[in-house]
C-alpha cells in the first residue's frame, strides 16, 4: 500500500505510444438505408490527415455540419448512438465506429449524405469488408492510448459497466433477463483484432417484450429480415451465426461506443446488462478522469 507522501497514480493516464496512427489507403462509397428509420442513405469514407481523428461531415437541410466522433457531441443514446452539432445529427455510428477499431485506422473524413449509417445487415462486417478493401496505411505521428489504471463503475438501476487496469483492451459482457434467472450468456473479446472480423458478423437484436415499443416508434425499418428477437428464454425466433451472437452483438456495440474517447483504450471493459447510455457515460467518465477538455485531441478538420 502506498503511503501518504507517495503520489498517487492517476485513475486514467494518457501515454503516447510507438505505434503509428493510421488511415485508409484509398477513399470508398457505401449506399444503404439507415437501421432504424430506413431512410436512404450515401456513405464516402475518405483518409484524413494525422492527428485529426475521425469526423462527419453530414448534408441535411440543404447544408454540411461537421460532426466529430467525439462524446462531447452525443445527443441521445437510446437504442443507438446519436451524434449531433449545430443543426446537423447522425444516427447509429456504433457500428461503423467499432469496424474502425477493428480495422486499425484513427484518422478518417466520413461524408454522409443521410440522417443515418447505412445497416448493412445489422453488424458491422459489411464495414470491415470495405476497410479491407480500401487498405490501411500508417502515418507519421504516433498514436495516444487512455490507460486505466483504477477500476471505475457506471451503474444505472441493475445495468453496470466496469473499467479495470489491464495490459491491453479487452470487453467482455454479462447478458440475461434480470427477472428471470434461466438465461444467461456470457461473451469475451481479447482485443484480438484478427478475430474482430469473426464477432463483427453478430447483428442487432431485441428481447421481444420490446418489439412492440420499437415498432410503435417506427425503429428497426432497415433491418427487419436480418435482426433477430430473443424471448425470456434466450431463445432466437432464427438461426444464430455464432454461439452468443447476442453477447457478442453488445461488444461490438460496445466497442464502437468506446471509440467516441477519441484515443483507444488500455484496460479490460466488463458489461452487465450494459447498452450505450452506460457506453458513453463511461467514456465521458474516463475524459473526465485523465483531464480531457471537450475531448478536442485532433488539430483541425477544415
Amino acid at each position: 500500500m502506498a503511503s501518504a507522501s507517495e503520489p498517487r497514480e492517476e485513475c486514467v493516464q494518457t501515454i503516447r505510444s510507438e505505434i503509428p496512427q493510421k488511415t485508409i489507403h484509398q477513399s470508398f462509397c457505401v449506399q444503404g438505408v439507415g437501421l432504424h428509420h430506413g431512410g436512404r442513405v450515401k456513405v464516402t469514407v475518405h483518409p484524413a490527415r494525422e492527428n485529426q481523428g475521425i469526423f462527419f461531415r453530414v448534408f441535411q437541410n440543404d447544408s454540411w455540419v461537421l460532426v466529430p466522433a467525439r462524446s462531447h457531441f452525443v445527443s441521445s443514446s437510446t437504442r443507438c448512438t446519436i451524434l449531433a452539432s449545430g443543426v446537423g445529427s447522425l444516427s447509429t455510428v456504433e457500428h461503423f465506429l467499432a469496424a474502425c477499431w477493428g480495422a486499425d485506422v484513427d484518422n478518417l473524413e466520413v461524408v454522409v449524405e443521410g440522417e443515418e449509417m447505412p445497416a448493412g445487415d445489422g453488424s458491422s462486417v459489411f464495414w470491415m469488408d470495405y476497410f479491407t478493401q480500401s487498405g490501411i496505411v500508417e502515418q507519421a505521428s504516433p498514436r495516444w492510448y487512455l490507460v486505466v489504471n483504477d477500476w471505475i463503475c457506471i451503474q444505472d438501476r441493475n445495468q453496470y459497466l466496469f473499467a479495470f487496469p489491464g495490459p491491453s483492451f479487452s470487453v467482455s459482457y454479462f447478458l440475461d433477463v434480470f427477472e428471470n434467472p434461466s438465461f444467461a450468456e456470457y461473451a469475451f473479446f481479447s482485443g484480438n483484432q484478427e478475430f474482430f472480423s469473426t464477432i463483427a458478423a453478430a447483428r442487432t437484436f431485441a428481447f421481444q417484450n420490446d418489439v412492440d415499443t420499437i415498432l410503435r416508434e417506427g425503429l428497426g425499418q432497415g433491418v427487419r429480415e436480418s435482426a433477430f428477437v430473443l424471448d425470456d428464454n434466450g431463445q432466437a425466433n432464427q438461426f444464430l451465426r455464432m454461439s452468443e451472437e447476442p453477447c457478442y452483438h453488445k461488444l461490438v456495440d460496445m466497442i464502437g461506443d468506446l471509440m467516441l474517447a477519441g484515443f483507444r483504450l488500455r484496460g479490460q471493459f466488463v458489461g452487465l446488462r450494459s447498452g450505450h447510455k452506460l457506453n458513453v457515460r463511461m467514456v465521458k467518465d474516463i475524459l473526465k478522469k485523465a483531464r480531457i477538455e471537450n475531448e478536442n485531441r485532433y488539430t483541425s478538420c477544415h
